[in-house]
């Protein structure tokens, strides 16, 4: 019986510890970053068109 009660806190413990930091990463005041993905295209260094997708984030 001990050792179900050692389990079952060594469970919860290990779940907060996941927990928290990953509530702490959320944006305060229900303000969430809005991210695009673009295409841009450029031209490389021999002339070549060089495509790259591009993630702007407001």
């Amino acid at each position: 019986m001990r050792h179900s009660f050692l389990a079952v806190a060594l469970a919860m413990t290990t779940l907060l510890a996941v927990a928290i930091p990953a509530i702490a990463g959320n944006y305060s005041y229900g303000y969430r970053q809005t991210c695009v993905v673009k295409t841009v295209k450029t031209y490389g260094a021999y002339g070549r068109v060089v495509i790259k997708k591009v993630r702007i984030c407001k």
